[in-house]
């Protein structure tokens, strides 16, 4: 058992931990694909969503923001039967909704990637967890990210939200400390 990895036993979560949770993600469709996962994950365990991520890959153009921003309600009923994905409808179309707002990010701001890393200065904050009893679950910069990125369309991306998303693309190096899959410093 891993305690930085939420003291799970589960081999896929363990693995997600070591391999992608928390390391610098900069790639913009990659970061993309990843806040929509953690919209879906609102209400529901990130396991959950892990184990159903490459259904939505297929389900969602392997996340391409441009295909996505082009479903219409008639591809939306398809995929509430579409199979190993959770099936509510208000989530399934915020997909299509933030899929809008990356491409209006992207026009105003160049890059996605730009966009999201300038929220903290283009460089992955340290949070310095020395336990899991020391994690927080919101700041006031998930908070100021999570309104901001309403005003594009995103939906389901609470400040909560935001955080974990914040600390599951590496903007937030939240590895506690002596923890081997720390990044290493940029």
């Amino acid at each position: 058992m891993n305690e930085c990895a939420f003291n799970t036993t589960d081999p896929l979560y363990i693995e997600y931990h070591n391999k992608e949770w928390g390391q610098p993600l900069y790639d913009s469709q990659k970061l993309f694909e990843l806040m929509a996962l953690e919209s879906q994950h609102a209400g529901l365990s990130w396991l959950t969503i892990l184990k159903k991520r490459s259904a939505y890959r297929d389900a969602f153009y392997q996340f391409d923001p441009h295909k996505i921003a082009q479903m219409t309600e008639k591809d939306i009923d398809e995929l509430m039967k579409f199979p190993n994905i959770v099936h509510y409808r208000k989530k399934l179309e915020a997909i299509v909704s933030q899929a809008k707002g990356y491409i209006q990010i992207e026009k105003e701001h160049g890059s996605f990637s730009d966009f999201l890393w300038s929220y903290v200065d283009n460089q992955p904050i340290d949070l310095r967890y020395r336990s899991s009893k020391d994690r927080i679950t919101v700041d006031e910069r998930a908070k100021k990210m999570s309104k901001d990125l309403k005003k594009y369309g995103f939906k389901f991306m609470g400040p909560v939200t935001m955080f974990s998303f914040l600390e599951a693309a590496g903007l937030y190096d939240a590895h506690l400390i002596g923890c081997p899959y720390k990044p290493s410093k940029q």
